[in-house]
């Protein structure tokens, strides 16, 4: 693989001072050579990723932003013939800025990824993967054909040395080969959501069969939580149950964490909560609604723990400017988080959330529709419920709207001063984030007719301007909720 470095001169790993006053650096650790010489002290050197990062990923999106260049030397040659030299620098470059470091933070959606691809060689299949991604990434924010060809080959590779890799007892387990199969979880994401729902099962399936010698380190803990947070959410809209061997997995994993963090707490009620869905879906009143109904709000009260937990761990900030266009806010309301994983964490909790409460909906029409022997004070008590959990839904739905300037990088957590180009359709990680949340506030029956077609409008752009067509086929079932309800 060529250097990820290789669009501009090789960044120099020297000493602050010795770059400084241009002199050769003799890299010696802890302290430069040069600096003990010269009795200066000596400021360290910059960390590995740093220099990663800087690779020119503005200059990348500005050349396939241009119009083709019609001398045939210039232009990537066609995937059939073979892939340019530098695909695989495109793409992960792209994917390390848009999903790792995120816009001005190390905290990307998928932040734990360096570690993996440092100790594990910079293993070829999940160089493959994620340029597979970078690649798609950047070709839906361009519209570029030639770049989602190369993205589509690369994946065709990627699932080729997967393949490979799982029927090899060494390499199956290794971290490098579940990060693989993450990342193409999120190209899939990205493109169809049943080959999506595959990868995700294919992924669990691996991390079980990884055993519970798996949790080592921090990055295969977080690699779990990726799993288990996309599995719930395949449970839950497939109507599926948890799977029992990845709660005795998770039972595992919390001996080797603090299992009292707001993080950890949340996959856990995320677990519970789909299999708290698939019991309510399939009761044919074995179990009656008034059980159901107070598992519901003993969750609900967790929730509000945990939300006090994530609070105080991940605080943000609650502005309103009517300077913002209507295209970028809802009502003006703009959130500052620090930074794209705590806006994910944030709303990944609001989801579930949702789903409690509309359970909970649920279950009390169920009761106060079928049982004919309820006080009228106990029927007020219902229906005073009813409309408290419409009310937490409708605030829910708001702070996950907040959230979408910042995660499609209008904005940073910095200032909230929009962006002025008027050509960004924005960050096509943010809109990987923010898909099923929009849906989720989308299909809300607290939601109103009005917020109901901004979402549409929103989810339409996620799949014509970012090219994510997941977001094309939800958005066609919030479009008949609202030709319901009109």
């Amino acid at each position: 693989m060529a250097p990820l470095n290789s669009f501009r001169p090789r960044a120099s790993r020297s000493c602050g001072n010795c770059r400084a006053v241009k002199r050769r650096c003799d890299q010696q650790t802890p302290h430069c050579g040069q600096c003990i010489r010269m009795r200066q002290e000596c400021p360290g050197y910059r960390d590995k990723w740093d220099l990663v990062f800087r690779d020119q990923t503005d200059q990348t999106i500005q050349r396939y932003r241009k119009p083709k260049i019609e001398s045939p030397a210039q232009a990537l040659p066609a995937p059939a013939r073979s892939l340019s030299p530098n695909a695989d620098d495109i793409g992960v470059n792209y994917f390390l800025r848009n999903f790792v470091s995120g816009q001005s933070s190390s905290r990307g959606c998928l932040n734990y990824i360096p570690s993996v691809y440092r100790e594990d060689g910079e293993h070829p299949t999940l160089v493959a993967s994620m340029a597979a991604v970078g690649l798609v990434a950047l070709a839906n924010s361009t519209q570029q054909s030639d770049l989602a060809n190369l993205a589509r080959a690369k994946y065709t590779e990627a699932i080729r040395n997967v393949n490979v890799a799982l029927t090899s007892p060494v390499e199956s387990v290794k971290d490098s080969t579940l990060m693989s199969v993450i990342s193409l979880g999120v190209f899939e994401h990205v493109s169809e959501h049943k080959s999506w729902v595959r990868h995700v099962q294919g992924a669990a399936a691996l991390v079980v069969a990884r055993g519970k010698g798996q949790f080592t380190s921090t990055a295969t803990i977080l690699m779990f939580n990726q799993v288990r947070a996309d599995l719930v959410l395949a449970c839950v809209h497939n109507e599926e149950p948890f799977p029992k061997d990845m709660i005795q997995l998770q039972e595992e994993a919390a001996k080797h964490i603090d299992a009292s963090g707001a993080f950890w707490l949340l996959g856990i009620l995320g677990t519970r909560c789909a299999d708290l869905l698939m019991g309510v879906r399939a009761n044919t009143r074995q179990v009656p609604w008034p059980e159901y109904l107070e598992e519901a709000t003993m969750m609900e009260r967790e929730f509000q723990h945990t939300a006090l937990l994530l609070a105080t761990q991940e605080p943000y900030t609650v502005t309103q400017n009517a300077c913002w266009a209507p295209k970028l806010s809802y009502n003006g309301r703009v959130d500052l988080y620090k930074d794209t994983w705590a806006i994910r964490v944030w709303n990944n909790l609001r989801n579930l959330q949702m789903i409690v409460y509309e359970i909970m909906l649920y279950l009390l029409n169920k009761i106060l529709v079928t049982d004919l022997t309820l006080t009228s004070a106990v029927r007020q008590s219902l229906e005073l419920k009813v409309q408290m959990a419409m009310q937490n839904l409708s605030m829910l739905g708001d702070d996950i709207l907040a959230t979408i300037p910042q995660a499609l990088e209008f904005l940073s957590s910095a200032s909230n001063t929009p962006s002025v180009d008027l050509s960004f359709r924005g960050s096509v990680s943010g809109g990987y984030i923010l898909t099923w949340c929009l849906y989720m506030v989308g299909k809300c029956p607290a939601t109103k007719a009005e917020t109901r077609r901004w979402i549409i409008q929103r989810l339409q752009d996620f799949g014509r301007n970012m090219g994510i067509s997941i977001a094309l086929r939800l958005v066609d079932d919030i479009a008949k909720i609202d030709q319901f309800a009109a």
